[in-house]
């Protein structure tokens, strides 16, 4: 078995290694949704019908914890904004003037 000895003399690689110019920072993960809407209209048609349901099902336990609070004899309702609030593009509520 020649191959042996030649195997032992090969250098492994190490991998990424740290940026020189880090300076110790750390690093910034990026923040947000980045899921991409798919561009078939079946795959679409799927993605909607999941949010819906996960809608209902969110609803529906909402509802059940509301419902479990009020037995127990307190007072707890699920609470949404009212339909009249103008919504900004980021998705927060808008401050009317």
């Amino acid at each position: 078995m020649p191959q042996k000895a030649l195997f032992n003399k090969v250098r492994k690689s190490q991998g990424k290694s740290l940026a020189a110019n880090r300076h110790g920072k750390v690093v910034k993960h990026k923040k947000g949704n980045f899921v991409l809407q798919p561009k078939k209209e079946s795959a679409k048609k799927i993605l909607e019908e999941g949010r819906e349901l996960t809608k209902a099902i969110n609803h529906k336990n909402e509802e059940a914890a509301a419902g479990k609070a009020e037995q127990s004899g307190g007072r707890l309702g699920v609470v949404k904004a009212p339909p009249s609030t103008n919504k900004d593009s980021k998705g927060g509520a808008k401050k009317s003037k």
